[in-house]
């Protein structure tokens, strides 16, 4: 008795033989019925899909959509089912291609979306190529006039040039989301995002650039007396300062720790200028005064090692 898998497989080979027939001419038809084909294939894709025999599925996908670029939802198939099989090059190949027709075609949101499923299928194991591809959905959007999409997308490429140690891109990208927030007049993701750059600047060490974007933010609306505004000026002068001890503190509120994960861990991570703090400069400031004072009395107790804090190690 033949399986399922079985029953599905020769369902998808009859449909790709009707497929081949509607392509067929004759006397008394001259044109192929690529209507039809295309039905055909689809059925038979379908067939193959349910018989797990993806790769015949995907070939069905394919020539389904070299017949119909004008729908082209093959082609996305046919990268959705490599992506199963882990051809993560073979995927993002017929994304994009399925992205280039819907936006020649005029329907350039559901473009924007494909490259965006697109670069989540790549986002652990290629990220650069994941921040290629939304940015390329950035620019399909910020092309149709939507900022809220252009915002979301450049700022996925963003936090991931974060992660890929590209500081002087992620900055660039970060400012781009936050012109296109501006567009949207959504003051509260400009807020967060501003807190971003900050602490990639003092990542950075860059003390400077951070300050001087921080005093350039005032001029957002609704910026200057918010809650992210304050802490921020107060992480400001805690590192002008080298004061470790009221930074950490800082970055320990809750409207830190809540930001996006790659931020959150930025500001997780973050080191002040000269290491230590001023609570901990003070102590082994005392540690060093009485170590001098026992040396001047001659030593007549016994010597004991210094322990030196595991922070400066």
């Amino acid at each position: 008795m033949a399986s399922h898998s079985d029953k599905k497989i020769a369902e998808g080979l009859e449909h790709l033989r009707l497929a081949d027939k509607c392509m067929k001419t004759s006397l008394f038809k001259w044109k192929p019925d690529t209507d039809g084909a295309v039905a055909e294939y689809n059925k038979a894709a379908t067939a193959f899909r349910n018989a797990k025999a993806y790769e015949q599925a995907k070939e069905s996908y394919i020539k389904a959509g070299d017949l119909q670029k004008n729908v082209n939802s093959a082609y996305e198939q046919a990268g959705l089912l490599s992506k199963e099989n882990k051809e993560y090059d073979e995927a993002v190949h017929w994304m994009e291609l399925a992205a280039l027709m819907f936006q020649e075609h005029g329907t350039p949101d559901t473009a924007a979306l494909c490259l965006d499923k697109a670069a989540k299928m790549v986002e652990q194991d290629k990220p650069e190529k994941a921040i290629h591809l939304y940015t390329k959905a950035c620019d399909v959007a910020e092309c149709e006039g939507r900022p809220r999409q252009s915002a979301e997308f450049i700022g996925k490429a963003g936090r991931l040039q974060v992660k890929c140690f590209k500081f002087d891109e992620a900055i660039k990208s970060l400012q781009q989301e936050i012109k296109y927030w501006m567009e949207a007049e959504n003051y509260a993701y400009i807020r967060k995002v501003a807190m971003g750059i900050i602490l990639v600047h003092l990542s950075q060490e860059d003390y400077v650039a951070a300050d001087q974007f921080f005093r350039g933010c005032l001029s957002y609306p609704e910026f200057g007396a918010s809650e992210e505004a304050g802490a921020l000026e107060d992480l400001l002068r805690a590192y002008d300062d080298g004061d470790e001890e009221t930074g950490s503190l800082v970055l320990a509120r809750p409207i830190f720790k809540y930001l996006d994960n790659m931020f959150a861990k930025l500001a997780r991570d973050m080191k002040f200028p000269g290491g230590i703090s001023t609570s901990r400069s003070a102590a082994t400031t005392s540690s060093y005064s009485q170590q001098e004072d026992g040396d001047k009395g001659g030593g007549d107790e016994e010597e004991e090692e210094e322990e030196i804090p595991s922070e400066l190690c």
